[in-house]
């Protein structure tokens, strides 16, 4: 068993640097994983 099967991560700032490495790594462990960023114009 993983250890963040059956949990929801919601991770902010995650198109780049550590919240995308988070990210990746809560899914990898078997979370569902939510992102949310804001995209510069």
């Amino acid at each position: 068993m993983k250890k963040l099967e059956n949990k929801v991560v919601f991770i902010t700032g995650g198109n780049s640097g550590i919240g995308k490495a988070s990210a990746l790594e809560a899914a990898r462990e078997g979370a569902i994983v939510v992102v949310a960023d804001l995209q510069k114009n």
